[in-house]
Order: structure tokens, then sequence, then C-alpha cells
């Protein structure tokens, strides 16, 4: 079994073990579906593709708690997420991944940066903070500088961001 569908069959049962609508399952794929396309472009050995894509699936969990926070703001989904997947018995490394992306500017590694990526560029929207954040994550990990990776890191997020319309209108239930 690839990593990316042993990572959705493992989201789906948790998703629906925690009856989670079909909106939430829709919009983890979704985000998943970014993550893997920046897992693949970013040219980095040995990152945890297992921790980026089941974070992409499971990050918006706490919502089954917190409905109201399907269609508004609110962060009280973050914690309840992470204490939701620790109960399970999920790693906590990936349960980190509920409180962090909302809160990614003191996050630190690449593996949930990236999961706060794909949870813009799904929809296409773009933080250039953010991605900046990435592009150094990346350039630490090959041993090089910012520059060597900016133009490819940069068309890479482009082209994940470009289908963002198309993802959005999939994600209509």
């Amino acid at each position: 079994m690839t990593i990316e569908r042993e990572a959705a069959v493992r989201a789906g049962r948790i998703l629906e073990q925690v009856g989670a609508p079909l909106w939430l399952r829709r919009h983890g794929a979704l985000v998943a579906e970014a993550a893997q396309l920046l897992v693949d472009g970013v040219g980095v050995e040995g990152l945890d593709a297992r921790w980026v894509l089941l974070g992409a699936w499971l990050h918006d969990v706490g919502k089954v708690e917190h409905p109201g926070e399907l269609s508004g703001p609110g962060k009280a989904h973050e914690v309840a997420g992470r204490r939701l997947l620790l109960e399970l018995g999920v790693e906590e490394k990936v349960a980190d991944v509920c409180v962090s992306h909302g809160r990614w500017q003191g996050v630190e590694g690449l593996e949930p940066l990236l999961v706060v990526l794909a949870d813009k560029l799904w929809k296409g929207k773009r933080v250039s903070a953010l991605e900046e954040k990435v592009i150094d994550g990346v350039a630490l990990r090959l041993g090089v500088s910012r520059w060597a990776v900016w133009e490819r890191l940069m068309a890479l997020f482009d082209g994940v961001a470009a289908d963002g319309d198309g993802r959005l209108g999939r994600s209509l239930v």
C-alpha cells in the first residue's frame, strides 16, 4: 500500500470513528491532495510524508466538537482536535498539527509547516511569510542557500495554488 493510500485509509477510519461530517472529510482529502503535491515537489530526502499526509487529513478533526467552526471562525477546534487524536492513539507529532496549523509562526520543522501550507494552498490562498518559512526549511534540510531552491519552490507553490478554485469547487457537498 502506498503512503498516500495508507494515510487516507487511516484518516478515514479516524474521521468515521469521531463522526466527522462529509464536509470535514472532503476538506481533509483536498488538503491532503495539496500536501501530496508539496511532498512530491519539495525534493527533500527523508521527509516524513506519512506524517504530513495524515496531518493534512486530520488537522481540523476538532471541528466535530465545535461544529460552528465548520463554516465560521474559531480556534476551539485546535485543542479539541489534539485531545481527540491523542485519545485515539494517534502519534503526538500528528496530533500537534491540530494546534500548530493555526499558529504556524512559532512552528519549527518542515513536516508541520507543509501541513499548514497545504491548508492554505488547497484553496489558492498565498501567505508569503509562510512560504518563505517553508523555503528556509527546505534549504536547511538540503544544506543549500534559500536562493538555491527559491525559484523551484515558488513555482511549486504557484502550481498548487493555481488549482485552488478547482479544489474549492470539489469541496462543495
